[in-house]
């Protein structure tokens, strides 16, 4: 009897959270009959296991499997986390915030290295971009979040990680020892590259990074720049606001990126000021799958606005707003409720690996001369370091020269115009 009232108390409570969910996904309170019937199958097999199982079944750890798999089955960046998890990730939270340099997300359901930061923790050890999270720390996170798998990498500074990663050049994973430091994004790079073009590099938006990129971008138009490559190849953090920000400095007006929720009514929308103009020199922005977040609102709002030329690879596709909802057992709900488009509509964060991201103007390098470079760095060493560094220094290098190749024919066609 004891069994089946813990039984009817599960259904009753996984309902309400789960119609709740649906509210909040759907922006809107469904009909209860629509309800009802989505969660048929749910409360089903919930009686199935409760009667037929071959032993009795610990309900709460069921209901706590399901709401993972519900929530997480939404897209990479929801989650479900227990109590308990929530106590464990607030105490390493206590224990030390140090991280290693990373930009995480979910492909195939597993843990994916989106970007590494320059020169960071992360990047010296040998994590690369493309790689698969499988353990840290002895802990496997095959199924965990990116909630839980960030709390696990971060810890006191100076302590190390122990890492295990899959990547597709090597037939056994790789162990990394990766020493935690404290998250100082890297600065802002400026440099002329060619007579009258000027470089800046971001491969960060937090911090107090687009103030510096403010600062170095006058500072290279004062030396003489006509003509800017603004790259953002690898740049996955940062705030949404921060890349509205960047993207200002190039847009005098018009909408830099708006989110809509499930029904596709508008929750935002953010428009450029005026006051925080800098220039309309020619622009080419550098972009690669390691691109990510408040980097795309950027280029999807200089491409948007044809305020530059995208060249490079497409970026990786991150772009949705997530809430936090508690639930009155302790656990917590983060949840996506807004998804974000660009000035011409283009929803940056797509389902299907083929439309997600932001496509370039201008692919470099070509298919041909990416497979071609492929084959020559080819590797499955167990220290291939060297190889991999020559194919990401001559992508990089011949990713530079198209810009400059394109932003110099620019310029001789406006000359010969006049």
């Amino acid at each position: 009897m004891l069994h089946k009232w813990k039984l009817t108390v599960l259904i009753l409570s996984a309902f309400i959270v789960l119609y709740g969910v649906s509210a909040a996904f759907y922006g809107k309170v469904v009909a209860k009959d629509e309800a009802y019937k989505e969660l048929s199958v749910f409360i089903d097999a919930l009686r199935k296991i409760n009667d037929d199982y071959v032993e009795s079944p610990d309900l709460q750890k069921v209901q706590d499997g399901a709401m993972r798999g519900l929530i997480e089955a939404l897209d990479p960046y929801s989650a479900f986390l227990t109590k308990e998890q929530l106590a464990a990730l607030e105490k390493r939270k206590a224990a030390g915030m140090a991280g290693i340099g990373v930009a995480l997300s979910k492909r195939a359901d597993l843990i994916y290295v989106v970007s590494t930061e320059r020169n960071g923790p992360a990047e010296e050890a040998g994590l690369r971009p493309g790689d698969y999270v499988i353990a840290v720390d002895g802990v496997n996170v095959e199924d965990k979040s990116i909630v839980e798998t960030e709390s696990l990498l971060r810890g006191p500074e100076g302590s190390k990680a122990r890492v295990s990663v899959f990547r597709s050049t090597r037939t056994k994973p790789a162990e990394l020892e990766i020493t935690r430091k404290a998250d100082v994004p890297m600065p802002v790079g400026a440099r002329m590259v060619e007579r009258n073009i000027g470089l800046l590099e971001i491969s960060s938006l937090g911090g107090a990074t687009v103030e510096q990129a403010r600062v170095k971008l006058k500072t290279l138009i004062s030396a003489g720049a006509q003509s800017l490559i603004l790259d953002l190849r690898g740049c996955a953090d940062g705030s949404l606001a921060e890349g509205a920000e960047l993207a200002n400095f190039f847009v005098p007006e018009g909408v830099i990126y708006y989110s809509k929720n499930r029904v596709g009514e508008k929750v935002e929308e953010v428009r450029s000021n005026p006051a925080r103009f800098i220039t309309d020199h020619p622009l080419a922005v550098l972009i690669n799958g390691s691109t990510g977040g408040a980097a795309e609102v950027v280029a999807g709002a200089l491409k948007d606005h044809k305020r530059a030329t995208l060249i490079g690879e497409k970026t990786f596709g991150i772009g949705s707003s997530q809430k936090r909802i508690s639930l009155k057992s302790g656990a917590v709900i983060v949840l996506s409720t807004a998804k974000i488009y660009t000035p011409n509509g283009k929803m940056i964060q797509d389902d299907t690996m083929r439309n997600t991201g932001i496509k370039p103007d201008i692919q470099a390098p070509d298919e041909d001369r990416h497979q071609d470079l492929l084959v020559e760095t080819y590797y499955d060493d167990l220290d291939d370091s060297g190889k991999y560094k020559k194919l990401r220094d001559t992508i990089s290098k011949e990713q530079i020269e198209k810009a400059v190749e394109f932003l110099m024919k620019s310029q001789a066609s406006v000359k010969k115009a006049a």
